[in-house]
């Protein structure tokens, strides 16, 4: 609106990125650009620069494209304005072409052996070459000098020792590479990325210390040329608002990872600090199979999570509108047309969710020197299963945040933190968390929790000084027992054994500390005449909990969440979700059958939405049309004002509290999903 200084990436956006082929240069811009518009888009992504000039360049080593005739980026760039529409310009500074391997090979990568990591005639850049910290800037100024794009994208920066094809092609020992190194660390590179090799601690950082010089570079030459463009990043390094990616991997080990835009858009959140994101939806099936469209049931399961994630809308095809699989177009058109509609209700809004998932990066790049690191991931996924099929808002939090001046504010306003098997702790993580629950902070541990630092260094003792434990003196392995349920310690009126398989951790408890759950000697099993329970005495506790300051530290000897992403029993979400009671109320509550995930959000105008997403339509790696779930019920603790249901479209009424505080209405039926907005934010 005329006087609005907020930035457009802040205000409701939906982008198209057409990722062009060289064959593209003849497409006709005014064309591409009412297309677009026609399908619902604020913006579009279009190329410019890196491997190839989508522009008549005039850098000797910036390959042009060979079938343009015409100044492609600049007529879409007008093209683009003229219908209404941003740009986002698409540089992928990753890679050269031969021009500028035969130039300059010491720019590009080389494994130990001197091989250049080449792919289809392209080469990937040394972050620490000149390509990158000369010459792609070079690239990087000339197309922002020329073109007012209103955005900058940048494709695979960083380290990619994997290419297309998924082939491992091994740690770039180029010239640069070694002397950066030595000078750092003093010490040669490691030969393996295993935590064998004495080198690979101090390589993990060296990476991260060199990619985040190598963004901030990227970040101030943009600034330099040209202010008012806005960069996207991957939340890392320096960026104005984030752009993450949505796609399978037919690599990946089956079944398909139904939550990865959420997951995604939970960490952007967590990261961003109020930054705007989006995770680009890819129309595509996998980098190899770029003509097998994705359904576009898929599409909507993922928009809906990302929606309840607070995320923006990206939607990323191979070339331009005109796709050989056609089929997810036309819903995800009418998606964009709907979210044009109601798009200011779902724009930089806030989460209201009072119980939080710890995402540890520290534990995930360091879990193979971990006794459980083989696990972790599985661990990670089970816990996020766990909570929202138990339907209870959660959010992330970020180790990479920790180190934030004002990270306890940033705390404050959860009741509950899950860390399940973090096994990597700094001292000042340990510190901060110690300091939440001091402060009336509930924390629920499993497995090897802060028995690692930062660097997957192991300890003598557990970080966490509000613990239960002090320290565990030895892990049993290979467990094939039970836990058994003590009449007065959980709500399990028709279960007295919960199984354990795998690991247990026998731990120094604390003089304070409080047992529940009893861990059983292993049991027989083989034909069912030796099936039965011989002895029923405790080996140890199943779960520990211990007063600390004001809050509660509970720790879960075991791997809970684990078991529940390999085996879906509800009991084991079911301990979970009754240790949340204990320390957290929801904000609201779902009631009735059906696969749903439940978020809270409030809206920049005040509003509290809460976003209900359906799975019904995912079976392992299959996604097709869902079945409408319906008898729902929403209860919202201190509801005002107006209830909408945006997709359905109708108003709705809610029923005086009841004894807990929560007020009642029935829910229309959720197709893909649905979004309930109150006029006034709950609590």
């Amino acid at each position: 609106m005329p006087g609005d200084q907020t930035p457009w990436w802040e205000q409701p956006y939906r982008i198209v990125q057409t990722n062009l082929r060289l064959i593209d240069a003849s497409l006709d811009p005014a064309s591409l650009a009412r297309q677009a518009k026609e399908f619902g888009a604020t913006a579009i992504t279009f190329n410019v620069g890196g491997i190839y000039a989508f522009y008549p360049t005039e850098l000797p080593l910036h390959a042009r494209n060979p079938y343009l005739t015409r100044d492609l980026t600049g007529d879409m760039l007008e093209a683009a304005h003229s219908a209404g529409l941003r740009m986002v310009g698409r540089f992928d500074l990753s890679k050269g072409t031969r021009l500028a391997y035969d130039a300059h090979p010491d720019w590009f990568v080389h494994n130990a052996h001197g091989e250049p990591q080449e792919y289809n005639g392209t080469y990937q850049a040394c972050v620490n070459g000149g390509w990158a910290s000369d010459y792609s800037l070079q690239i990087l100024r000339e197309g922002l000098g020329r073109y007012a794009i209103d955005a900058a994208f940048f494709n695979m920066t960083g380290y990619q020792p994997v290419d297309y094809s998924g082939h491992y092609r091994g740690i770039c020992h180029c010239e640069n590479c070694q002397r950066g190194f030595r000078d750092g660390f003093g010490k040669p590179l490691p030969k393996v990325e295993h935590f064998g090799d004495p080198s690979f601690r101090d390589y993990l950082t060296f990476k991260r210390q060199t990619s985040q010089i190598a963004a901030q570079r990227i970040y101030d030459t943009v600034k330099a040329v040209r202010p008012s463009t806005g960069v996207m990043g991957n939340g890392h390094y320096s960026c104005d608002f984030m752009r993450l990616e949505i796609q399978r991997a037919v690599s990946r080990p089956a079944p398909e990872w139904p939550h990865q835009p959420g997951e995604l858009t939970r960490w952007a959140e967590s990261i961003g600090k109020g930054q705007a994101y989006a995770c680009a939806s890819t129309d595509f099936l996998d980098y190899q199979f770029r003509y097998a469209s994705e359904t576009s049931h898929n599409h909507m399961l993922r928009f809906g999570q990302q929606m309840a994630g607070g995320a923006q809308i990206d939607f990323y095809v191979l070339g331009t509108f005109d796709q050989p699989n056609s089929e997810p177009l036309e819903p995800v058109h009418r998606f964009f047309e709907w979210h044009r509609e109601h798009g200011e209700d779902l724009t930089m809004t806030r989460s209201k969710a009072r119980v939080a998932l710890y995402h540890s990066r520290a534990s995930d790049l360091h879990a193979e020197a971990t006794e459980t690191g083989k696990l972790r991931t599985n661990c990670f996924r089970g816990a996020y299963r766990m909570l929202l099929e138990a339907r209870i808002p959660f959010d992330f939090i970020s180790d990479e945040r920790m180190e934030d001046a004002d990270i306890a504010s940033q705390l404050a306003r959860f009741d509950l933190i899950v860390l399940p098997n973090t096994t990597c702790l700094s001292d000042r993580e340990a510190e901060v968390l110690d300091a939440w629950v001091a402060g009336g902070g509930t924390l629920l541990a499993t497995g090897e929790t802060g028995l690692y630092d930062e660097r997957g260094v192991k300890r003598d003792a557990i970080a966490l000084q509000s613990f239960p434990a002090s320290r565990i003196a030895k892990c049993d392995r290979g467990q094939e027992t039970y836990f058994a349920i003590g009449e007065d310690e959980f709500d399990f009126p028709k279960t007295r054994f919960l199984h354990l398989d795998g690991y247990y951790f026998h731990g120094e408890t604390k003089a304070d500390a409080v047992g529940e759950l009893s861990l059983l000697p292993e049991q027989k099993y083989g034909p069912p005449e030796l099936c039965f329970p011989e002895d029923l005495s405790s080996r140890g506790p199943g779960v520990l909990s211990r007063s600390h300051g004001k809050g509660k530290s509970v720790w879960l000897p075991w791997l809970p969440e684990w078991l529940y992403f390999r085996d879906g029993l509800p009991e084991h979400r079911e301990l979970l979700r009754q240790i949340i009671a204990r320390s957290s109320v929801a904000p609201v509550k779902v009631v009735g059958a059906g696969p749903l995930e439940v978020a809270v959000r409030e809206t920049r105008g005040g509003k509290l939405a809460v976003h209900l997403v359906n799975y019904a339509g995912q079976r392992e790696s299959a996604y097709e049309e869902p079945p409408t779930i319906t008898g729902l019920r929403l209860g919202v603790q201190a509801p005002a004002g107006i209830a909408t249901a945006l997709v359905e479209g109708s108003d709705l009424t809610f029923s005086p509290a009841d004894a807990e505080g929560y007020a009642w209405t029935d829910l229309p039926a959720v197709k893909y999903f649905e979004i309930i907005v109150l006029s006034q934010a709950a609590g």
